[in-house]
C-alpha cells in the first residue's frame, strides 16, 4: 500500500531526516506491526526521495512510501497509530495499491533492461546467464536487495566519472549501498576494495554484489576506521551520500587517502553541490570534474598533498612561516596553519621563554599523534638552541634560525637531514609570503645587537641585519596589491638599515604613496625620533598603534637588564608619539619578577604604566634562559612574582577600560577578519577590536557599546 505524509514546513522535513543516510532508489519494506512502521518512518531509505523542490503552495511536503502486507487494513491501522506519535504532522488518506504493485519485490523487476553508465553495463542478476555484453564492463545487481541502483542518477553520474579510472591498488567505498561503485573499481583493476556503510543491510548487499561479480577482495571496514585511519591509504575514495554526510566525512578523507588520491562523490542535490565543493576545496581536495543530471550532482575531486606549517613564536616567525607556505604552495601542496592530519609538518620553534621552548619540544609528538607516518621539518630558535633533542627524535629535517626557507627543498630528498646555516647576511625570501586579503606580514630585519641580560635571542638569531630599503619597499608595494593591511616586522625594527646607512624613516618615505594600511610591529622606544614620526605622518593610511617594549619602570632594573634608556626617556618617547598622533594606542611588554626586583622597583613600573596610559600590557613572569647574564642572578620568589603579575593584570585591565572609554566617540576604519553567526570581527586602525553585524570586509565603524574585549559598532560608510 501507499501512504503519504504531509509536513507543514520544510524544516520539519529536514529535522525528520537530518541524521539519516540517503541512498535513493529503495522504496519498499514489509509492515507487520506498529514497530515496523516506526522503523520505516525513521529510515528514509524506505521512502522515495523528496526535497524542497516538491514543496506545495501551502509549504507542505509529500512523501510516499511503498508497503506491502497480506492484510491492507491491518497495515493502515498500524501506520495511523505510528503517525499519532507525530502530532505536528498532517497526512492525507491512504491509497491501497492494486495487483502486482502490492508485492514490492516483484515491482523491482521492471528494471529488467541493462543500464549503461559510462564504460559499465548494469544487469539484473536473473539475466546473468543469458546477457550478452555490448563491450562494456558488466556489473550484475540484485535490485531486490540493492539500495542504490544504476537506475538512479546519482549512481549513473558516479559511474561516468569513474570511466577511465583504472588500476588503483586500494579503494574505499563508503555508503554506496549495493557496492556498485566498489565493484566497478574492482573490475577496473583495483587490487582491494574496502566497504563501509552506516547500515548493516547495505554492507550485506555490497558483499552479495561483490561475490555475484567475482570480486575476490571486497572487505568490510568499520565506520570507526575512517576516523582512526587505515594502515594502507587508498588511492580512490567513493562515496554516494548526502551533502550533510559528505561534509561530516570531510575530516576523515585525508586520513584514509594518499596525496593525489581521487574522490568520486555522488548522491548530492545540485542545490548543495557548491557547498560541498567549497568545503572540500578549503581542505585541499580540489574539483576536477562535475556532472549534473536533473536535481543531482556528482563530483570528481583530487586530494592535494597537505602540509601543516605551524608557528610557535613571534610575528617574525609567522612571516617566515608564510614564506615557507608560499613555497610549498608553488610545489602543489595544500597548506594549513593548523595542526591537523597532514602529510608533512613544518614547525618554526620558539625559545624566548622556557615555556615556549617546552611547547616546541612537545610539538613533535603532537604532529605524530595526527599522522604517525608524516615527515616533520623543524627549524627556528628552539632547534637552534637545542638541536640534539630534535635530531634524537629521528625527524626528517632539523635546522636552526638560518636558512629557514631552504627547508622546503628537503621535501624531495630522502633520509634524515640536519643542517645549520650561517646567519651573517640578511636572507631574502625569494617569493612573496602567503597572505590574506585582509593582512600581510613583511619582515625587514633579523637579529639583534642589544644583548639584554635576560634575552637569549641575539645568541640564536645572530647580529642585526636588514633588507635594503629598495627590496623592502618593493615587497610592501607588491603585497599592497592584494592585502588591505601590511604589518612590518623584525626582531629589532629600530636597527633596520643601520649596516648600510639606511633607516626605517627612509623605508616609510619610500612607501608613502602606497594606498594600504601600514602597521608597525614590536618596536624599541629608542628608535622613535622626529624623522621617523614625520615619515609615519606622511603615510596615506598609517595605523597609530605603537608597541613599545618597556620591561620595567625602574631605572635600576633597566640597567640590570642592559636596556639602553631610563624610565623618563621612555615616557618622553611616548610624549613625542602623542604630539603627532594624539589618540595613538600604545601597548607594551613588561617582565615581572626580574632578579633583584624589589617592591619599590615594581611600584615604579605601576606608576609608569599610569603615566604612559597604556592601552594594553603584555605581562611575562621572568623566565631564566641559560647562557644569558641574568641566568645566574638571584631569583625572585615564585609567589612574589605571581602576586606582582596579579597586580599588574589589574592595572592593565583598568588602563584598557580607560582607553576604550576615551575612544568611544571615535569612528574607525575596520578590517573584518572573521564572520560567524552574522557577526563580523576585526581591528580598527588603533588596534581596537570591533564586533559588527555586517557582511563587509572593510567599513568605517562607529562604536555603539562596549563588548567583550572591544566594541560593538554600526557602519558609518
Amino acid at each position: 500500500m501507499y501512504f503519504e505524509i504531509r509536513l507543514k514546513t520544510a524544516a520539519e522535513w529536514q529535522e525528520l531526516v537530518s541524521d539519516a543516510m540517503w541512498t535513493a532508489g529503495a522504496c519498499g519494506v514489509e509492515i507487520k506491526d506498529v514497530k515496523d512502521v516506526f522503523d520505516a518512518l525513521h529510515d528514509p531509505m524506505n521512502w522515495d526521495y523528496v526535497d524542497d523542490s516538491v514543496l506545495t503552495d501551502d509549504g507542505s511536503v509529500t512523501v510516499k512510501g511503498i508497503f506491502a502486507d497480506r492484510c491492507v487494513k491491518e497495515t493502515e491501522n498500524a501506520v495511523r497509530e505510528a503517525l499519532a506519535a507525530y502530532p505536528s504532522l498532517s497526512y492525507t488518506d491512504f491509497q491501497t495499491a492494486a495487483g502486482e504493485d502490492e508485492d514490492w519485490e516483484n515491482g523491482w523487476k521492471k528494471f529488467h533492461n541493462p543500464v549503461g553508465a559510462g564504460d559499465y553495463e548494469l544487469v539484473p542478476v536473473w539475466l546473468k546467464d543469458e546477457y550478452v555484453s555490448s563491450g562494456g564492463t558488466v556489473i550484475y545487481i540484485n535490485p531486490a536487495t540493492a539500495f542504490g541502483t544504476g537506475e538512479h542518477a546519482s549512481t549513473r553520474l558516479a559511474l561516468k566519472l569513474m570511466s577511465g579510472l583504472t588500476c588503483f591498488k586500494k579503494v574505499i567505498d563508503i555508503g554506496t549501498g549495493s557496492g556498485i561503485l566498489g565493484v566497478a573499481a574492482a573490475k577496473s583493476g583495483a587490487k582491494s576494495v574496502l566497504m563501509t556503510d552506516f547500515d548493516p543491510e547495505a554492507v550485506a548487499a555490497a558483499k552479495d554484489s561483490a561475490a555475484l561479480n567475482g570480486v575476490a577482495e571486497f572487505t568490510e571496514i568499520r565506520e570507526a576506521d575512517l576516523t582512526a585511519g587505515i594502515n594502507e591509504k587508498a588511492e580512490l575514495l567513493l562515496a554516494n551520500l548526502t551533502a550533510d554526510i559528505l561534509l561530516k566525512l570531510l575530516v576523515n578523507v585525508r586520513s584514509v587517502t594518499v596525496p593525489g588520491a581521487v574522490a568520486v562523490l555522488s548522491g548530492i542535490l545540485s542545490s548543495r553541490a557548491d557547498e560541498v565543493i567549497n568545503a572540500y576545496s578549503e581542505a585541499g581536495i580540489v574539483l576536477e570534474e562535475r556532472m549534473d543530471e536533473g536535481e543531482w550532482t556528482a563530483l570528481k575531486m583530487r586530494v592535494k598533498p597537505c602540509a601543516s606549517v605551524f608557528n610557535l613564536g613571534c610575528k617574525t616567525n609567522q612571516y617566515e612561516c608564510d614564506v615557507v607556505s608560499a613555497k610549498l604552495q608553488s610545489k602543489g601542496y595544500f597548506v594549513t596553519d593548523e595542526l591537523v592530519y597532514a602529510d608533512c609538518y613544518f614547525v618554526n620553534t620558539c625559545a624566548v621563554t622556557a615555556e615556549a621552548e617546552r611547547k616546541s619540544r612537545q610539538i613533535v609528538s603532537r604532529c605524530l599523534r595526527h599522522n604517525p607516518d608524516a615527515d616533520i621539518y623543524v627549524f627556528g630558535c628552539a632547534s637552534e638552541k637545542n638541536p640534539a633533542f630534535y635530531i634524537s627524535k629521528g625527524i626528517k629535517y632539523t635546522s636552526g634560525t638560518g636558512g629557514k626557507y631552504l627547508s622546503v627543498n628537503a621535501v624531495s630528498e630522502s633520509g634524515q637531514k640536519s643542517v645549520y646555516y650561517p646567519k651573517t647576511e640578511y636572507e631574502l625570501p625569494g617569493c612573496l609570503p602567503k597572505s590574506t586579503r585582509t593582512r600581510a606580514l613583511v619582515k625587514i630585519e633579523d637579529g639583534c645587537d642589544n644583548f639584554c641580560s635576560y634575552c637569549v635571542i641575539p645568541y640564536l638569531r645572530g647580529r642585526a641585519r636588514s633588507a635594503s630599503v629598495e627590496d623592502a619597499a618593493c615587497e610592501i608595494k607588491r603585497l599592497a596589491e592584494t592585502s588591505r593591511e601590511i604589518v612590518i616586522t623584525g626582531i629589532n625594527l629600530s636597527a633596520f638599515g643601520a649596516e648600510r646607512g639606511e633607516n626605517l624613516a627612509a623605508l616609510m618615505r619610500a612607501v608613502a604613496d602606497t594606498d594600504v594600511r601600514i602597521r608597525l610591529g614590536s618596536f624599541y622606544a629608542e628608535g622613535i625620533d622626529e624623522e621617523l614620526l614625520d615619515a609615519l605622518k606622511g603615510l596615506k593610511r598609517f595605523c597609530p598603534h605603537f608597541h613599545l617594549s618597556l620591561q620595567s619602570g625602574s631605572d635600576r632594573i633597566l640597567r640590570a637588564m642592559n636596556r639602553r634608556y631610563t624610565a623618563r626617556m621612555y615616557l618622553d618617547k611616548i610624549a613625542a608619539v602623542r604630539s603627532r598622533f594624539p589618540l595613538a594606542s600604545v601597548t607594551t611588554d613588561v617582565i615581572v619578577g626580574f632578579p633583584g626586583e624589589t617592591d619599590a622597583d615594581f611600584a615604579c613600573t605601576l606608576a609608569l604604566a599610569d603615566e604612559a596610559a597604556f592601552s594594553d600590557i603584555h605581562i611575562f613572569p621572568f623566565s631564566a634562559r641559560e647562557g644569558t647574564a641574568a641566568y645566574k642572578m638571584k631569583k625572585v620568589a615564585d609567589d612574589v612574582k605571581a602576586e606582582r603579575e596579579k597586580l599588574l593584570k589589574a592595572k592593565r585591565d583598568g588602563l584598557r577600560a580607560a582607553y576604550l572609554d576615551k575612544m568611544f566617540g571615535v569612528s574607525q576604519s575596520v578590517l573584518f577578519e572573521t564572520h560567524s553567526d552574522g557577526i563580523s570581527a576585526g581591528y580598527g586602525e588603533y588596534y581596537i577590536k570591533f564586533y559588527v553585524e555586517t557582511d563587509d570586509d572593510y567599513a568605517i565603524i562607529r562604536p555603539t557599546s562596549l563588548f567583550k574585549d572591544g566594541y560593538k559598532g554600526e557602519t558609518v560608510k
